[in-house]
């Protein structure tokens, strides 16, 4: 069975309805409710039913058509309406962007005014700069040009104070220097004769010192001999004319270190007594009283040449 839509097939609908209805109800009557005796079946009844499609009606070809025209003028009027508002919206979207150019138009007229009014300005400044900066380049000039003359003027002045003072300097230095000159002079003068005059007493003190070291000298060597010689054993082989040279060293207080035979006689018992005797001697007293520069000098070591006189011939 095929389903219609109710507004445009009502009527075929209610008929079916009450086809139905009729059908049903038939149906309670012929059903027998007594118990007496068993109900033969009966065939069921048959109803043909027969679906009318209205839109094949006059009257449905007349609704649908009058439908179809109202849907037809609403879409019409629709798309009018669109049409309209779209119309407007560009009308006013138009006079928007006609209303928004004037206005940036004028906003740009504005700035343009305002920015040539601004370089008109700034032009202004820029010349009143300069004059007032050529004004001050010039009076800059004029108070540079005096001050220089000035500075000349009081150069040269300065220059002829200072060469005066250089000559004065000059003069008193020159003067000075003489002075001290001739100061030098009586001072070196003095003092060259007070240099001689120490060379002198050194020299004469120098020689007296000589002098007495000299005997002092020759005292001790004396003194050395005589006490090696008296301590000397005179051996058998001892013959006039022999002779030994010895060294002996002293330590500062007189004291013989060691002695030993530098040349020899020839007879080695004449020599061996000779270095005995030193030895016997063993210390001469007087060596501790000498100055030691004279001691280191002198006595530190000595050469002795030893040939006793009392040899036999």
């Amino acid at each position: 069975m095929k389903w219609l839509r109710s507004d445009n097939y009502s009527i075929p609908s209610l008929l079916a309805i009450g086809l139905h209805a009729v059908v049903i109800v038939g149906g309670m009557v012929a059903v027998n409710f007594t118990d007496n005796k068993p109900v033969e079946p009966k065939r069921p009844m048959i109803v043909n039913a027969a679906v009318v499609d209205v839109s094949q009606t006059i009257i449905g070809q007349r609704e649908s058509a009058e439908r179809a025209a109202k849907q037809q003028a609403a879409i019409a009027e629709q798309k009018r309406k669109e049409a309209e508002q779209s119309r407007k919206k560009q009308a006013e979207r138009k006079a928007l962007e006609e209303k928004r150019k004037q206005l940036a138009q004028a906003q740009q007229a504005k700035e343009q005014a305002e920015a040539q009014k601004q370089a008109n300005e700034q032009k202004r400044l820029a010349d009143a700069a300069e004059q007032k900066r050529a004004a001050q380049e010039v009076e800059k000039k004029r108070v540079a040009k005096e001050a220089e003359q000035k500075r000349l003027a009081d150069k040269k002045a300065q220059e002829k104070k200072q060469e005066e003072l250089a000559r004065k300097a000059e003069a008193d230095r020159l003067a000075e220097q003489e002075r001290k000159r001739q100061e030098e002079a009586a001072r070196l003068a003095e003092q060259q004769k007070a240099e001689e005059a120490a060379a002198r007493a050194a020299a004469e003190e120098a020689q007296q010192r000589a002098v007495e070291e000299a005997q002092m000298v020759q005292s001790i060597s004396g003194l050395i001999n005589d006490r090696v010689t008296a301590n000397w054993n005179r051996p058998p082989s001892a013959r006039n004319g022999m002779r030994s040279e010895l060294r002996i060293h002293f330590l500062p207080n007189g004291e013989v270190m060691n002695a030993q035979i530098t040349k020899s006689s020839g007879d080695a018992l004449f020599d061996q007594r000779a270095v005995d005797a030193v030895y016997k001697v063993r210390r001469i007293e007087e060596l501790a009283k000498v100055d030691s520069y004279i001691f280191e000098r002198n006595f530190r070591q000595v050469d002795l040449i030893f040939n006793p006189q009392d040899l036999r011939n």
